[in-house]
């Protein structure tokens, strides 16, 4: 390549990328890409300022070392006047993308150039390369349409495709008389009996009591334990839970991975593995985590023992800056506060801040809510309406119920019509793809079977109504909550009831929805019942709320 002194003396920033892990790790190309770089930027006069790489999907600019490397091109300092790479591909899959990219470093006076598809720096040439940005994106597209069918077809004869195996599990090379090795899953001796000390201790609860998710997660990282060298949280223990790969199946295909829109069912694929807990348990589970669900009206086990966490922010009719109050202490934790989280974080920049007294806060609001709830005239006002009763809701509710039951029928078709096969000898009883189907089937029934008792549950409790002698006992067990000697039901009240608690220099504003209270209500003609939570906020009309 001659060098015509177009690049002489610009500096460059080299960019290589390679589709997966597999080819980095392995060296397939991006050494290749780096030094035919630094060849074209000897060939060329230019200087060489830094070398960005990674491994990674070019469908998105969601790359750390891409993203990198435009932040530092679009600096102030200004370091580089060219990005170089191999092909455009390498860089942009997607033509919108390139083209918003070429003009936002132009502006900087930046020339995106491409080693093998270098056509000039006139109209016509930025025609052709936005033409092959183009076909860049169509050919990915077609790629993946490819992968995607081969990883479905390898996902149909019980193949793992190669993701990160759930907890629990290891993968395993099967041979294959011709071709390369596909890949099963095994149980993994050094974690399988994590999970089901999951599952036992989440359905029975420890020594202490009941365990909720966010506790188990605590549990968890206390014993030392760790999700792929990652401490446990609540959404991750939340998926073991719900995972289907602990009772025999993994299902393939139900996302695109590109969207992560969900796909119809039909093309959903169980993978069939080894069942490291029973479907009793699995189910038994699951309807303790429904029941437990805060769209289903019951408590949650809760762990934050201070009143008004999530609750109080910094601030009342103007005079602070709306920032969540965090727990804060003096005299070597001998006395607790609420305080302004942005001033803690910020510094008095962020907001001038003030510091509650716990105790006194606490004090406060649960003498309001006592004294403002427990009277039975204002919640004969502020439970006009009650939600269940509403028409809307019960023919919502029954359009779903109808759904579900006609879900059930289609599901018991499909099982008999797979029996039928094995039968009639079309296909065999010990056909792993049998195996998987009949599991899969018999999972979406017992899901639909829950979803039904649920909402057959909830049709059931519409037709209560609102009585004053309901009201005035709801009133006086209220009271004795609010200011009885337990901590935790007190909490579980104030949290139930309170959505929001502004403090400010001279007053506090407490706000809330007409919602829980008709929860409340009814959860407190169910003998036994446990505190419903979430769906926040009881403020029926501002004045008689303050």
């Amino acid at each position: 390549m001659a060098v015509n002194g177009t690049f002489e003396g610009k500096r460059v920033f080299v960019y290589a990328r390679v589709s997966t892990t597999r080819q980095e790790k392995n060296d397939l190309s991006l050494p290749d890409q780096i030094a035919s770089a630094e060849r074209w930027i000897d060939e060329q006069g230019a200087k060489q300022v830094r070398v960005f790489s990674e491994a990674g999907s070019a469908t998105t600019d969601e790359r750390r070392a891409f993203r990198e490397m435009i932040a530092l091109a679009e600096s102030d300092a200004h370091p580089v006047d060219v990005i170089l790479l191999h092909s455009l591909s390498r860089g942009f899959r997607n033509a919108l993308d390139f083209m918003q990219y070429r003009e936002r470093l132009r502006r900087k006076k930046i020339r995106i150039v491409s080693i093998t598809q270098n056509f000039g720096d006139d109209p016509a040439s930025d025609m052709a390369v936005a033409m092959l940005a183009i076909f860049d994106e169509y050919h990915s597209a077609e790629n993946a349409k490819h992968v995607r069918r081969t990883m479905v077809a390898n996902a149909v004869k019980g193949f793992w495709n190669g993701q990160t195996p759930p907890l629990g599990f290891r993968t395993f090379a099967v041979p294959q008389p011709r071709g390369k090795d596909r890949k099963k899953l095994e149980h993994d001796p050094e974690t399988v009996d994590v999970v089901r000390w999951i599952f036992d201790t989440y359905l029975n609860g420890d020594k202490h009591g009941p365990v909720g998710i966010t506790r188990l997660a605590q549990l968890l990282n206390e014993r030392g334990e760790r999700l792929r060298g990652k401490r446990f949280s609540v959404s991750n223990v939340h998926g073991i839970l719900t995972n289907t790969a602990y009772i025999g199946y993994v299902l393939f295909n139900r996302r695109d991975s590109r969207t992560r829109e969900p796909r119809p069912e039909t093309e959903w694929v169980p993978i069939p593995v080894p069942p490291v807990i029973s479907e009793d348990v699995f189910y038994a589970v699951r309807k303790q985590m429904a029941d437990r669900d805060p769209r289903m009206g019951e408590a949650a086990i809760k762990t934050n023992t201070n009143l008004l966490t999530g609750r109080a922010t910094c601030g009342c009719g103007g005079d602070g800056c709306g920032a969540g109050m965090s727990t804060a202490t003096g005299k070597s934790g001998q006395y607790r506060y609420y305080a302004c989280a942005a001033r803690t974080k910020k510094g008095p920049e962020a907001c001038s801040g003030r510091r509650v007294p716990m105790e006194a806060l606490d004090t406060i609001v649960v003498d309001a809510v006592a004294g403002h709830l427990t009277n039975p005239a204002r919640l004969n006002a502020m439970l006009q309406t009650w939600l269940d009763r509403s028409q809307t809701a019960i023919a919502e509710r029954e359009a779903d119920l109808k759904r579900l039951r006609t879900r059930l029928t289609q599901l018991e078709g499909e099982s008999a019509r797979v029996i039928k096969l094995v039968r009639s000898g079309i296909c065999s009883p010990d056909d792993p793809q049998i195996a998987a189907e009949l599991t899969s089937i018999r999972a979406q029934r017992t899901s639909a079977e829950a979803d039904i008792v649920v909402i057959e549950r909830q049709l059931d409790s519409s037709d209560r109504r609102i009585t004053p002698a309901i009201i005035e006992r709801f009133g006086d067990l209220l009271d004795r909550k609010l200011r009885g000697p337990d901590p935790k039901i007190r909490g579980e009240y104030i949290h139930l009831l309170v959505d929001r608690v502004e403090v400010g220099d001279r007053e506090v504003r407490i706000t809330g929805r007409n919602t829980m209270l008709e929860r409340a209500v009814a959860a407190s003609q169910t003998p036994g019942a446990v505190v419903p939570k979430a769906e926040r906020k009881w403020c029926a009309r501002q004045d008689s709320n303050l």
